[in-house]
């Protein structure tokens, strides 16, 4: 699949389709030929929304309030909402007055609830099971995940352990659970390198916001104690770094293994590069339910080496198994370190063209079609 767009190109277009129907004019004079379909939040540096969408016959509008997309609605300018990072729920326009958070949860909910009761249809994508740089979510951010989970006329789910949360946690009706794979990066990155032979001296990565739950902290210390003198080359930290939610991670460094502590942004023009340096992604994560991150690994033709939990073991092919540790085993991820190090050259070059084809199957064209004929069948679009 040669044909897909670049991410950015993407979230122009539509950024454009929210930004022409701000006119109180043009939506009236302007011949409707395709379904729209209005999506908040739309954050601008995460390419994961524009990867979603890309080959949709519906008008994707990028809704800068939900108020906005409400009063659409309204006006028949857009025929469902797409719910997607609902901890962003009080994002606003600058028009629009600032509230609290309670207020703003509220708010969000009674809109979305007089929506419904209009017959407006309402799709939710399920990220995440618990917060970022919490163990659970806050109250007000709980009730709405509870009302999306339960009025939601179709939840989006990447995984089976997406599913079972859906509908065991948050009493999802499973006729309304729809699973499509995240998908892959393409477009997102620049060109994905080309599979090569690994060094001698085995390189791992792990890439992202640099958050608790991530594990960072246990690979340090077990990559510290594991049997690799000889095969072991370094490990990159690479990603955002908040003093007052991250972990410190430089006292922890093991003194016998070389660790580069790469804090900050990194570019988008500069990720195939760093992944192009390094022959497999650590992904430790503490709690997971879908890795972002796995996908773009993927994408990029570089296994995944960290623990068996969440939908983890389903963003990887099959090869890729014996890299995943039980989390159970107190001595998993030593040994998942030893395999990796050890493995030989053909063996890490068969892996890499598996996790490219897996990323294959999973392209944003591809998965994007699937959503959409999801989203007929559900009476969204």
């Amino acid at each position: 699949m040669n044909d897909m767009r670049p991410a950015a190109d993407i979230a122009r277009e539509h950024l454009a389709s929210a930004k022409a129907l701000r006119s109180h004019f043009w939506p009236a004079v302007s011949k409707r030929h395709r379904k729209r379909l209005g999506v908040f939040p739309y954050p601008l540096k995460n390419p994961f929304l524009p990867l979603l969408y890309p080959s949709m016959s519906a008008e994707i509008v990028a809704l800068p309030s939900l108020k906005r997309g409400i009063r659409l609605a309204k006006l028949g300018h857009i025929d469902a909402l797409h719910i997607q990072f609902e901890d962003q729920f009080a994002r606003r326009t600058r028009f629009e007055a600032k509230r609290s958070p309670e207020k703003a949860a509220q708010e969000f909910i009674e809109l979305l609830g007089e929506y419904i009761a209009r017959g407006g249809r309402l799709a939710w994508t399920l990220h995440d099971a618990e917060s970022a740089y919490e163990n659970n979510f806050s109250n007000h951010l709980h009730q709405i995940r509870s009302f999306l989970a339960e009025n939601a006329h179709v939840v989006h789910v990447f995984n089976s352990a997406g599913a079972e949360h859906a509908v065991s946690v948050l009493k999802t009706p499973p006729e309304r659970v729809v699973m499509i794979p995240h998908p892959s990066y393409f477009g997102a990155y620049g060109t994905a390198p080309a599979p090569a032979p690994p060094p001698t001296l085995r390189r791992f990565l792990s890439f992202g916001t640099i958050r608790p739950f991530k594990g960072v902290e246990q690979f340090l210390e077990v990559l510290g104690q594991a049997d690799v003198d000889g095969s072991f080359g370094k490990l990159v930290v690479a990603g955002e770094y908040s003093e007052a939610k991250s972990p410190d991670l430089k006292a922890l460094i093991p003194s016998n293994r070389h660790c580069e502590l790469r804090y900050g942004m990194v570019n988008d023009q500069d990720v195939a590069a760093l992944f192009a340096e390094t022959d497999f992604t650590v992904v430790n994560y503490r709690r997971v339910l879908t890795s972002g991150i796995a996908a773009l690994s993927m994408t990029m033709g570089k296994p995944i080496i960290g623990v068996d939990r969440g939908g983890l073991k389903e963003a990887v092919p099959t090869e890729n198994h014996s890299l995943l540790y039980n989390p159970n085993d107190p001595n998993g991820l030593a040994r998942v370190i030893e395999r990796a190090c050890a493995m030989s050259a053909a063996d890490h070059i068969m892996l890499q063209n598996k996790c490219r084809d897996f990323a294959q199957g999973i392209h944003p064209l591809t998965q994007s079609r699937k959503l959409e004929e999801a989203f007929i069948a559900h009476g969204i679009l």
